[in-house]
């Protein structure tokens, strides 16, 4: 008897762009895993894999397509990826299928389903910043969230009782998703949620979220420091660890310190505290 087969679709180096996997899984795949920096999503219909892959090609995003791969396991993967795993000492993230199931004492429960989009905690840069929010205070203050992807920091900050949070990404898609995991939680109609970049923001914010590349994020830094207040705090992450001294020294202007760094594997994540 021949063993089933599945189809693995890989899109390098673009593990943490929720647009992408929001475009993924119109095409039904078992399951999206980041894979170091890279996107890997496998298919049980090898048509739907080839779908996917004209459909990152009509936006000129290259990917590799192995089909007929003997299944040993092929879901293993998934089915770790889904499980719940706890993050610093306050968070439970639970990206599997939405459910009710209560989280260990003493912890929050986030969830965030991986099959739909990226930000769930999975990887180091998300959960960089989940830790920080942990250890900064968070009470209290006045929150903004940019390119909030799935919208788990956002989440996390309303559930530490941020006195407002707002949370926006220039992704529509991303938007829809994040909108579909803030009614999956009884904290996440206190967060306001835009399909819109930085330039929709006025005022200024207690505490700046930016979850992004350096590409991303340097060219709108300007415009993101204007937005964090006196005294406030900014905290970057998605630095890969070779790039974090040229990223600092871009960011951080005069008038501004090294606040926090956290790093986990290569990646870095930055806190600076305005003067």
């Amino acid at each position: 008897m021949s063993r089933p087969k599945y189809s693995r679709l890989v899109i390098p180096r673009r593990a943490r762009e929720d647009w992408i996997s929001g475009l993924i899984s119109l095409y039904e795949p078992l399951g999206l895993a980041e894979e170091g920096r890279d996107l890997v999503a496998c298919f049980r219909n090898p048509d739907g894999a080839r779908q996917a892959q004209r459909a990152l090609e009509a936006r000129r995003v290259r990917s590799e397509l192995t089909t007929d791969i003997p299944e040993e396991d092929p879901l293993e993967a998934f089915r770790a990826a889904s499980r719940p795993f706890p993050v610093g000492r306050r968070f439970w993230v639970d990206p599997g299928d939405p459910s009710d199931s209560e989280p260990p004492a003493g912890r929050i429960a986030l969830r965030v389903p991986a099959s739909r989009a990226f930000g769930t905690g999975g990887h180091e840069s998300t959960r960089l910043v989940l830790l920080a929010l942990e250890e900064e205070p968070v009470e209290g203050l006045s929150v903004l969230d940019i390119g909030t992807g799935s919208g788990i920091l956002a989440l996390a900050a309303a559930a530490l009782r941020a006195r407002s949070v707002w949370a926006c990404d220039v992704d529509a898609e991303a938007v829809f998703l994040a909108r579909e995991n803030l009614g999956r939680h009884p904290f996440g109609s206190r967060v306001g949620l835009t399909a819109a970049g930085v330039e929709a923001f006025a005022g200024r914010f207690d505490l700046v979220l930016a979850n992004l590349l350096p590409q991303e994020f340097l060219p709108i830094r300007a415009r993101v420091r204007s937005l964090v207040a006196p005294g406030g705090r900014l905290v970057l992450s998605g630095i890969p660890g070779e790039g974090e001294a040229e990223v600092l020294q871009r960011v951080r202007p005069r008038g501004w310190r090294l606040a926090g760094r956290r790093a986990e594997k290569a990646w870095v994540s930055l806190c600076l505290e305005r003067g």
